[in-house]
C-alpha cells in the first residue's frame, strides 16, 4: 500500500501546481483573469478527455505500464515547460504534461478497489489524506522557494517525485494487473432504468459541486495577491491552509464512512461548503481568510470520500476503471471550465460577486442529493464502505 500512497501524493502535486504559479504567469505573459484561467482550463480538458480513454484502457491493458508511463510523461511535461519561451509552446507542454497526468486516478482507484475490501471507508481517507497532504507540503516549501529558485526551479522540483515513482512502478510488482474473472462478471451485469437514472443524476451533483470548489480552489492564490494583498509566498502560505484542512476532513470523513450513510456525509459536507466561499466573500481582518480557507479544504475534501464510494457502489455495473475513467473524466472537465468562467465573472462583476454567485451550483447539488437520499434504495443504504458488493 505503500508505493500506492507515494504515487497518489507525487501526482495530486500535478493538480494544483499551476494555480500556485498562476500569479507569476499572470505576468509573464502579460494575462487577464479570464485568459489566466484558460491556462488551467487547456490543462485540465486534455487530463479530462485522456481520463475517458484511461478507464476503459484500465480494465484491458497492463495497469503498471499505465502507471509507470504516465508518470514519466508527467515529469518530462513538466519540467520542460518551465522553458517554454512564449504562451503558445507552454499550453503545448502542459498538455503533454495532462496525458501523463490522466493516467493516475482512474488505474489507481481500480487497482486500490479491486485489492483492497476491509474498512474502505477508513482506507479511502488515508489515501486522501496522502495526496492532500503532499499538495499541502508542496504549497509550503515552494511558496518559499518561489522568491529563491523562480517558476522554472518550481516546476522542475515539482515534476521529480513523479518521475522516481515512474520508475518505481516500472520495476516493482507493486501494481497488480487486472483481474480478468472479475471483470468478466462486472461485464455480465446489467443496469436497470432507475439504476442508470440514479447515477446520473448523482454524476451531476458531483460536476455541480466539483463546479463551484474548483473555480475557487484554483484561483485562491491570485485572489490573495491580487485582492487580498498578500505577497506570493504569503499567498502560497494561505492558500495551503485549504489542504491542511483538507487533510483533517479526509481523516475525519474516511472513519465517518465506515459507520454512517455515504449520502448523509456527503450531503452535509456540501451544504457547509456554502458558509464557507459566503465568509470569504466579505471583510473581515486579514488573518481570518486563511483560516476559512481551511474550513472550505475540510469540507471540500470530506466530500470526495464518500463520492468515491458511493460511485463505486452505484455504478457496480460497470467496470471498476471505467467507473472512476468517467468520475475523473467528469471531474476534470467540469474543472477545466470553472476557473476560466469564474475569472471571466470576476473580470465583469468582481471578486465578492463571483463568489457568491458560485454557491448557487452547490444548493442545486444538494437538492439532487436530498432527492437521491429520500429514494427507496438509498433509505436502505448502509455505507458503501461497509457494504457486501452485490
Amino acid at each position: 500500500m505503500k508505493s500506492k500512497l507515494l504515487g497518489h501524493s507525487a501526482n495530486d502535486l500535478f493538480w494544483f501546481i499551476f494555480p500556485l504559479v498562476l500569479p507569476a504567469l499572470l505576468i509573464r505573459y502579460d494575462l487577464s483573469f479570464a485568459e489566466a484561467g484558460g491556462i488551467l482550463t487547456t490543462y485540465l480538458m486534455v487530463t479530462a478527455l485522456c481520463s475517458f480513454a484511461v478507464g476503459k484502457l484500465a480494465d484491458r491493458f497492463s495497469r503498471k505500464k499505465l502507471l509507470s508511463y504516465g508518470f514519466i510523461l508527467s515529469a518530462a511535461g513538466l519540467a520542460s515547460s518551465g522553458f517554454a519561451p512564449n504562451l503558445g509552446i507552454f499550453l503545448a507542454l502542459i498538455s503533454v504534461t495532462a496525458v501523463g497526468v490522466s493516467t493516475f486516478h482512474p488505474v489507481m482507484y481500480a487497482v486500490i478497489d479491486d485489492q483492497y475490501h476491509e474498512s474502505k471507508g477508513k482506507l479511502m481517507g488515508l489515501y486522501e489524506s496522502f495526496g492532500t497532504g503532499a499538495i499541502l507540503l508542496m504549497f509550503l516549501i515552494n511558496g518559499y522557494l518561489l522568491g529563491i529558485i523562480g517558476v522554472r526551479g518550481i516546476l522542475i522540483l515539482t515534476a521529480a517525485p513523479a518521475l522516481i515513482m515512474g520508475f518505481v512502478y516500472l520495476f516493482s510488482d507493486s501494481i497488480p494487473e487486472v483481474d480478468k474473472e472479475k471483470k468478466n462478471q462486472e461485464e455480465d451485469k446489467r443496469a436497470s432504468k432507475k439504476d442508470i437514472i440514479r447515477f446520473v443524476l448523482f454524476l451531476l451533483s458531483v460536476i455541480l459541486r466539483v463546479f463551484s470548489v474548483t473555480a475557487v480552489l484554483n484561483f485562491l492564490p491570485t485572489i490573495f495577491v491580487n485582492f487580498l494583498n498578500y505577497s506570493e509566498s504569503s499567498a502560497a502560505y494561505a492558500s495551503a491552509f485549504f489542504f491542511g484542512g483538507g487533510l483533517i476532513g479526509s481523516i475525519i470523513a474516511g472513519r465517518m464512512a465506515d459507520r454512517l450513510n455515504s449520502f448523509s456525509i456527503l450531503l452535509w459536507g456540501t451544504l457547509l461548503i456554502i458558509p464557507s466561499l459566503l465568509l470569504f466573500s466579505m471583510d473581515m481582518p486579514g488573518v481570518l481568510y486563511p483560516i476559512v480557507v481551511g474550513f472550505f479544504g475540510a469540507f471540500g475534501s470530506g466530500c470526495i470520500i464518500n463520492q468515491n464510494l458511493l460511485m463505486r457502489h452505484m455504478g457496480r455495473h460497470l467496470g471498476t476503471g471505467e467507473i472512476f475513467g468517467i468520475l475523473m473524466g467528469v471531474m476534470t472537465v467540469t474543472s477545466s471550465l470553472s476557473p476560466a468562467l469564474f475569472g471571466l465573472t470576476i473580470d465583469l462583476a468582481g471578486l465578492k460577486p463571483a463568489l457568491i454567485l458560485f454557491t448557487i451550483p452547490l444548493a442545486l447539488s444538494i437538492l439532487l442529493l436530498i432527492y437521491l437520499r429520500r429514494g427507496t434504495d438509498a433509505k436502505r443504504e448502509l455505507s458503501p464502505a461497509i457494504q457486501e458488493e452485490g
